[in-house]
């Protein structure tokens, strides 16, 4: 983990130092055309350039569509307790947009050290899909996390705010242990082992969980680090 925060500290800061972009921006006027059609007529030798598939990072919650379920051993009697979860958690991911429709009336150049604006004028996504794949999952302190590390993520569509930060909505997989039938059925009663009964349940234990994949919505705040 402490890798990867080096990582995209790095990338952030390497982002931050980069050219300069002066922006030129109009609001449309009903029957004027669009201000990307208005510069490629009127600057044609210099052309436009569409933002570039991007990789991101990005956070947010994760709202799972079922319920879910872990199961314990009561310290006082040693029976099968079954509990429900909070089906939301706070989720890192890296994200890679593309897009698929441009801002019509934001454009840019980039700037020399004297202000001087040279090459083709870039267009701005509007609109992209997106493909998050999760880094780390976080649940509620007080009750641990029943999800696992596992390969999880989904696909979605994301709104670009600026060419820098846009909000996500994705569906995803998201991979959790959850407990088997007969611990589900023998609720409110003891089970035994080798003739010894259980005290505790073990998550990582594949005889009592197995991996399953919920089905989740999730709402994702995006930073671009490269366009």
């Amino acid at each position: 983990m402490k890798t990867i925060i080096n990582t995209l500290i790095l990338l952030f800061f390497i982002t931050s130092y980069s050219q300069q972009k002066v922006f030129q921006k109009k609001k449309p006027t009903k029957g004027e055309a669009n201000l990307v059609e208005d510069i490629m007529t009127e600057n044609d030798e210099l052309g436009t350039i569409s933002e570039n598939i991007s990789f991101g990072i990005s956070v947010g919650f994760n709202n799972a569509l079922e319920e879910i379920s872990t199961a314990s051993i009561s310290p006082i009697d040693n029976k099968i307790i079954i509990s429900e979860e909070q089906r939301t958690s706070f989720v890192l991911s890296t994200v890679l947009s593309v897009p698929i429709i441009f801002k019509r009336n934001i454009l840019y150049r980039y700037s020399g050290k004297n202000g001087e604006l040279y090459g083709p004028y870039h267009k701005l996504s509007e609109w992209s899909l997106i493909a998050a794949l999760n880094i780390a999952t976080f649940q509620g302190a007080q009750s641990g996390s029943v999800f696992n590390q596992k390969i999880s993520g989904g696909l979605g569509v994301a709104y670009n705010f600026t060419e820098d930060v846009s909000i996500g909505l994705t569906y995803e997989l998201l991979s959790y242990r959850k407990p088997k039938d007969f611990l589900i059925n023998n609720e409110g009663n003891s089970i035994s082992e080798n003739g010894n009964p259980v005290n505790s349940l073990d998550i990582s234990d594949n005889r009592y969980f197995f991996d399953r994949y919920a089905n989740t919505f999730s709402l994702k705040i995006i930073y671009k680090l490269t366009k």
